[in-house]
């Protein structure tokens, strides 16, 4: 799909964002590998990307208590950190049972497992394992977002490479 995209843009003598190529291949292979497809219909792709990009943000942003101690005394910038955090694990939490839904669904329509994804594999061994349903969200959003770091990362290095 990434290739198309470069081959329509030459044909048609324009620019490319490959930054933006880059980081939609990314979202796609972290994607396909954590649930087993893509997120391109129903605007969930664009979804995911905002999800990993604010969770992102939360992990790694600025927090004013670590450099003012003090401030954490008011309660008001932890109140405010708390309610995006709560916000964005929120719109996790929906994204992934949507996700954890259709492959349920999915493995009782069929009995065929012979493309079992992560979600299919944790589903297979949720009894064994006691895993919640709470357990197999918090597993996807780490993979899925080390997936998808780690590819974007790759990508770039190797686009880097080809260019020098």
């Amino acid at each position: 799909m990434a290739m198309a995209k470069i081959n329509q843009a030459a044909a048609a003598d324009a620019a490319v964002d490959m930054s933006e190529l880059l980081h939609t291949f990314a979202n796609d292979m972290a994607c396909r590998i954590v649930s087993g497809k893509f997120f391109l219909k129903d605007g969930q792709s664009k979804l995911f990307r905002e999800l990993i990009k604010d969770t992102s943000r939360l992990l790694g942003g600025f927090n004013l208590e670590e450099y003012f101690p003090a401030v954490g005394r008011v309660g008001v910038v932890k109140k405010a950190v708390c309610a995006k955090a709560e916000r964005v694990r929120n719109r996790w939490a929906d994204l992934l049972d949507k996700v954890i839904d259709d492959r349920v669904s999915k493995r009782n329509s069929t009995s065929d497992h012979k493309d079992d994804d992560f979600v299919d594999i944790m589903l297979s061994v949720q009894h064994e394992y006691d895993l919640t349903r709470e357990h197999m969200k918090a597993l996807l959003t780490v993979s899925t977002d080390n997936t998808f770091h780690t590819k974007q990362v790759e990508l770039y290095i190797s686009f880097i490479v080809l260019i020098t």
